[in-house]
C-alpha cells in the first residue's frame, strides 16, 4: 500500500496549484502537519480550507482525516520525526535559542540523509568540464550563491554570478558546454526557473540546489542537490544549503587537486599586487 508521500509524488503532476501548495508542504513539514487542522494546514499553505480537503480526495482518500491517518503513520516510522513530534507536544519549554540550534541541527541531520556521494561527485565533474559556471539565486539565496560564485571564481577562474538586474543580458551568453548552478528555494523564483529553461534550450546543463523532489526546479534540473531549509522564525534557514556547496567545493578540490592550486597560487599574486591596504 502505498503512502502518502508515494501517493504525492505520483499524482503530483494532476494536482491543482493550490492542492500543489499542500502537498508540498505536507511533503515537507510532516511531523509538523500531523499536529495540525485542516484549517491550519490551510492557512500555513497559504490556501483555503477547502483545497485541503480536496487534496485528500485527489490523493485517494475518503477524506481529511483517512489523510491524516496515513500521515501519523508516516511520522511513526521516522525517528527524528517521533522525537520532534514528542519535543513538541512536550509541556517542558527549551529557550528559543537552544530551539534555534535545534532546528539548525535537525536540518542538516535531514540534508545529510537525503545526501548521495555520487550526485556530489557528479556536480563536482560537471563543474570542472564547464567552458563556463554561471550561479543564478537572489534574495535570500545570495547567502548561498554570492559564496559559492566567489569560491568558484577562486579555484577555477571561470564562474560568474549572474546579477538579478542583468539576466536578460548574461543569458544570451550561455551555451553549449557551460553549467547553470540554480539555487532555488520556496518561493521558487520564477526568474530563476525562466532562467534554468532557457539553459536548457541553449544546451547548457544545469544543477538545482532546493529543498525537495516536488520543487519545480527539479524537473528542469540535469542534476539535483537537496538541503532543508526549516526555521523556528519568519525567515528560513540556509544553513544546510551552505552546508551542501561546502561539500561540493571540497570533492572539486579532491577531484583536481592540481589545477585548483595553480590557480589559487595565480589570485593570491593579484591579491598580493592589488592589495587594499597602504604600506608605509
Amino acid at each position: 500500500m502505498s503512502t502518502i508521500t508515494e501517493k504525492i509524488q505520483e499524482q503530483f503532476d494532476q494536482l491543482s496549484a493550490g492542492q500543489k501548495k499542500v502537498a508540498h508542504y505536507i511533503q515537507t513539514n510532516t511531523e509538523e502537519a500531523v499536529l495540525l487542522s485542516a484549517q491550519k494546514i490551510a492557512e500555513r499553505s497559504g490556501v483555503s480550507e477547502a483545497t485541503v480537503h480536496r487534496l485528500a480526495q485527489a490523493l485517494a482518500y475518503p477524506g481529511f482525516s483517512g489523510m491524516l491517518q496515513d500521515m501519523r503513520k508516516e511520522v511513526l516510522k521516522d525517528q527524528r520525526a517521533v522525537r520532534n513530534l514528542m519535543h513538541s507536544t512536550s509541556q517542558h519549554e527549551d529557550s528559543w535559542l537552544e530551539q534555534h540550534f535545534v532546528q539548525e541541527l535537525d536540518n542538516l541531520r535531514e540534508t545529510m540523509a537525503m545526501a548521495n556521494k555520487s550526485d556530489m561527485n557528479q556536480a563536482a565533474r560537471m563543474l570542472l568540464d564547464a567552458g563556463h559556471i554561471w550561479v543564478a539565486g537572489w534574495r535570500m539565496g545570495l547567502a548561498v550563491t554570492s559564496f559559492f560564485s566567489f569560491v568558484m571564481k577562486y579555484m577555477l577562474g571561470n564562474c560568474e554570478l549572474i546579477p538579478q538586474g542583468g539576466v536578460a543580458e548574461y543569458a544570451s551568453y550561455i551555451k553549449p558546454g557551460d553549467v547553470v548552478f540554480a539555487c532555488g528555494f520556496p518561493r521558487y523564483c520564477s526568474r530563476t526557473l525562466k532562467l534554468s529553461a532557457l539553459a536548457k534550450e541553449q544546451g547548457a546543463k544545469v544543477i538545482a540546489l532546493t529543498d525537495s523532489g516536488l520543487s519545480p526546479f527539479t524537473k528542469l534540473a540535469d542534476l539535483t542537490l537537496f538541503a532543508a531549509g526549516k526555521s523556528t522564525g519568519f525567515l528560513d534557514s540556509y544553513t544546510a544549503s551552505l552546508s551542501v556547496v561546502n561539500a561540493l567545493i571540497n570533492e572539486i578540490s579532491y577531484l583536481e587537486k592540481d589545477r585548483v592550486k595553480v590557480n589559487i597560487e595565480k589570485m593570491e599574486m593579484m591579491f598580493k599586487t592589488f592589495q587594499d591596504n597602504f604600506e608605509w
